[in-house]
């Protein structure tokens, strides 16, 4: 990619970042000399040289004729980094007085790795009471820091981890799979729910490098995740329970029995249908 190419996506028109990148390679110049070196014409090059003035990527220095310096490279970073940090927070404060939709008894499909993460990362954020989760090691690295804002704004974090529950310092609680070794061995992906104030959950399978969604959904239905919230609260106390603890009977087990859907998933045959040794 060009220089002139890398300025076009932070708003500069193709005008306005040819003469900026020519002043860089050829000093300070007149508008006339710059509109030959770019090939546009002169009374375009002179509207962009006046709209870069305007944004400071550009001097002048008041003479007849004008002529016109490119500021340092990383001034000018500086200054648009500045720019999009005020326009971002007006934005947010702007959006922010928006009133905010009533929940709907609906899910919502999440395409890309990106939009699970800012949902997630949103849900977390928002949470005053509770966030729990059940999530890959992958998975949790990379919404450890969102984990941690909440916990230290008091709000009860805990999930289920896949790793050893001590293989690394959290600010959150959480408790290990008991089945850890077998999900981790056969899951195909990379699994996260997440439930928070039992007010909107999420459900995802992605990439086991993250790289892409396979399946991601998810709802501000409080009726679902409601349940949701439960199913995971059940869930935590059972793989917090002793392991001298006498074993469910498999008929009672979610671990123990694979049904249709489960061993469809799984890419399992029907003689492999039975309980976990």
């Amino acid at each position: 990619m060009s220089p002139e190419e890398t300025l076009m996506p932070l708003g500069f028109t193709e005008t306005e970042a040819l003469a900026y990148c020519e002043l860089q390679r050829a000093g300070p110049s007149t508008g006339y000399r710059i509109a030959q070196g770019i090939g546009k014409a002169q009374a375009n090059t002179y509207k962009a040289l006046s709209t870069l003035v305007q944004k400071g990527a550009v001097i002048d220095d008041g003479g007849e004729p004008r002529a016109f310096r490119a500021v340092a490279p990383d001034q000018l970073i500086s200054a648009l980094r500045g720019r999009f940090t005020d326009q971002v927070h007006a934005a947010a404060d702007a959006l922010a007085r928006l009133k905010s939709p009533e929940p709907e008894d609906r899910y919502y499909q999440l395409r890309s790795p990106e939009q699970v993460w800012t949902q997630a990362e949103a849900m977390i954020d928002a949470a005053t009471e509770t966030v729990l989760f059940d999530c890959f090691p992958q998975v949790e690295a990379r919404l450890a820091p969102a984990f941690a804002r909440a916990a230290a704004r008091g709000v009860a974090v805990m999930g289920i981890v896949y790793d050893e529950a001590h293989s690394r310092a959290r600010d959150y609680q959480v408790i290990r799979s008991r089945t850890a070794e077998g999900v981790l061995a056969r899951w195909p992906g990379a699994a996260l729910r997440l439930a928070c104030d039992a007010s909107e959950h999420l459900l995802c399978l992605l990439a086991h490098d993250l790289s892409e969604v396979r399946n991601a959904l998810w709802s501000d239905s409080i009726y679902l995740a409601v349940h949701e919230h439960y199913a995971l609260a059940a869930e935590l106390r059972l793989h917090a329970l002793p392991l001298t603890e006498p074993k469910f009977a498999p008929q009672l087990s979610i671990a123990g029995l694979h049904p249709p859907g489960l061993r469809r998933l799984l890419g399992m045959t029907a003689d492999s249908s039975g309980a976990d040794s």
